[in-house]
């Protein structure tokens, strides 16, 4: 935290009326009020309320409407989770247009609840220092607290938001909760950071559910957690997918996305395929010397025939039952992996390429 240093009269002013000259601020509200006046806006008047069509967020839900149906739930257990009266919970896109809200019935009838409503716009430039509008500008988790909001018309409240980041590092969307009360704040803040972790891992595995997904962790009881970085392997070891954890904890290495798992990692990746494909968990280190656990994620959905040893029951797969050829090198790859347990033997036996045997054995 750091004293904020009015550097105009302007500011001194503002602070002055508002009671805060010894008011301690984080650097980055302080930037965020600079900017909230470079725009033009005044906090001692009502701040403007940009809502838009209801065809317009009409079209823009069902644009989203894969993503809000993972987001939707997640919303309903944070709202569940978030103790206390007069308080909201609420989906924005990523440029601060809010798209789903649940209320309590106490925060319908304040301010807040007849504000932050679908299709009101929380943009910073618009709405001042908020939590969601602030979260939108810094593509981090914020908390917003009484009078750090800009305009008084908000300094009541507490906002708490966390940007959704997707597997290519874009942020998608903002989960925001707001409450009257100022207790709690970094308990309600984790709970916020929680259910975005949650939606990302949802969407990474959705994205990247016909590759081997990898969970790892520095400590082993957290590979169950939203805090594992993740993985997606295609069969010849190249990364095709990674989320934001596993940037933070492989940070310093060469850059993760279409680089062979062998260049990040001292294991070769076809020496610990086929003890990861049979749930095992494995210690490997990675080229900075650091180690890590890695198992297969539980939400891989690897056919269960693969645990059956019986070759009369071996079918092949979905996408191969058009044709009676493509049906039998189906069966027969997968008989072969049977035999084996081995996606390099299948590979040298067949004289297919291990990107092929996975999509069969998914």
């Amino acid at each position: 935290m750091v004293n904020l240093a009015p550097s105009s009269k302007e500011i001194k002013n503002i602070l002055k009326r508002r009671g805060m000259l010894s008011q301690k601020m984080a650097s980055e509200i302080s930037e965020s009020w600079s900017r909230c006046l470079s725009n033009g806006l005044d906090p001692f008047q009502d701040p403007k309320q940009i809502v838009i069509s209801s065809i317009e967020l009409k079209k823009i839900k069902e644009e989203n409407e894969d993503l809000r149906k993972l987001i939707i739930p997640e919303l309903e257990l944070l709202y569940s989770q978030i103790a206390g009266t007069n308080f909201m919970v609420a989906y924005s896109d990523a440029k601060g247009l809010v798209l789903d809200t649940i209320y309590d019935k106490t925060c319908l009838q304040t301010d807040v609840g007849k504000t932050v409503i679908p299709g009101s716009i929380w943009a910073e430039k618009i709405c001042g220092t908020n939590g969601l509008g602030l979260s939108v500008e810094l593509k981090k988790p914020t908390i917003v607290s009484g009078k750090e909001h800009f305009f008084i018309a908000h300094e009541n409240i507490s906002c708490f938001a966390s940007p959704i980041i997707n597997y290519d590092g874009k942020t998608i969307g903002i989960i925001d909760a707001s409450t009257d009360s100022m207790s709690r704040e970094q308990h309600t803040l984790a709970l916020v950071k929680l259910a975005t972790r949650s939606i990302e891992t949802k969407l990474f595995i959705r994205k990247f559910s016909n590759e081997l997904i990898l969970s790892f962790h520095p400590r082993l009881e957290y590979l169950t957690t939203t805090s594992v970085g993740l993985l997606a392997i295609n069969g010849d070891g190249v990364i095709v997918g990674v989320n934001q954890n596993a940037r933070i904890m492989l940070n310093g290495l060469v850059d993760l996305k279409n680089e062979n798992f062998n260049k990040i990692f001292t294991n070769s990746f076809s020496s610990i395929a086929s003890d990861l494909l049979n749930n095992k968990t494995l210690k490997i280190t990675d080229h900075l010397g650091s180690s890590v656990f890695v198992a297969k994620s539980q939400n891989f959905k690897e056919n269960k025939m693969i645990a059956n040893s019986n070759p009369e029951k071996i079918y092949a797969c979905k996408k191969c039952n058009d044709t009676k050829i493509r049906r039998e090198r189906c069966k027969l790859i997968r008989s072969t992996y049977l035999e084996t347990n081995n996606i390099m033997a299948v590979s040298r036996k067949l004289g297919v390429s291990r990107t092929t045997i996975y999509k069969h054995l998914n």
